[in-house]
């Protein structure tokens, strides 16, 4: 996901001229434990264009699964609605698509809710990953109260003041690989900014290269 997001955003920016992030938030991974997990998982999901106050009612939407799930439209290839469907109705999965539907449209889609915790399960489940869990690359205030990468390359979408928040979060102690990470550009890279050797034969190397194929700048 990293990398299909990071490949378009640099298309976007280089046939819009700009610089910086181009989604807001970035793509966060749940491990969910099983069924009844991922059950709410899918409601919430398919709620999310309600909740946001895009459209009245899920089947509104045109991006989304919910349609093909709840059997109002034919399934494209690539989805298999089959387990979810036999999971909602395990006696009669042919009904799956109505239950699943009545479901989804008898939820409260503003009530609903998930954890925010990466592990969704119980506490066993949960505990089987606590060795495996850190904290790297969170972007959450710090205890010596220094501003969040969020906050200081908020409004920076010209190339000249990328680069001049690239030397402030370095500043404000922040390692070249973790402004690179959040940047999703090469540590090489930050590196030249930050020690001022980003030159014109750099951004003239970057005008001519394609961002389509050319991912690691």
């Amino acid at each position: 996901m990293q990398r299909l997001n990071g490949d378009y955003a640099q298309w976007w920016n280089w046939r819009h001229k700009r610089v910086g992030h181009v989604f807001q938030g970035r793509f966060n991974a749940q491990v969910v434990q099983d069924e009844a997990y991922l059950w709410n998982v899918c409601r919430y999901i398919v709620l999310n264009p309600v909740r946001a106050g895009m459209v009245r009612s899920p089947e509104q939407w045109p991006w989304s699964s919910y349609r093909a799930t709840a059997g109002l439209a034919g399934p494209p290839r690539f989805l298999d609605c089959a387990r979810l469907r036999e999971f909602v109705a395990p006696d009669n999965p042919a009904d799956g698509a109505n239950q699943f539907r009545q479901s989804v449209l008898e939820a409260d889609a503003h009530a609903l809710r998930l954890p925010r915790s990466a592990i969704l399960g119980d506490e066993a489940f949960v505990a089987r990953f606590r060795p495996f869990r850190t904290n790297a690359g969170q972007e959450v205030p710090r205890p010596d109260g220094r501003r969040t990468l969020d906050a200081i390359f908020q409004g920076a979408v010209t190339r000249a003041a990328r680069n001049v928040a690239i030397v402030t979060a370095f500043q404000d102690r922040y390692t070249l690989a973790e402004i690179a990470r959040y940047l999703e550009i090469h540590p090489s890279t930050v590196s030249k900014i930050v020690s001022g050797q980003g030159s014109e034969r750099e951004k003239t190397a970057n005008s001519r290269s394609d961002p389509r194929t050319d991912y690691f700048a």
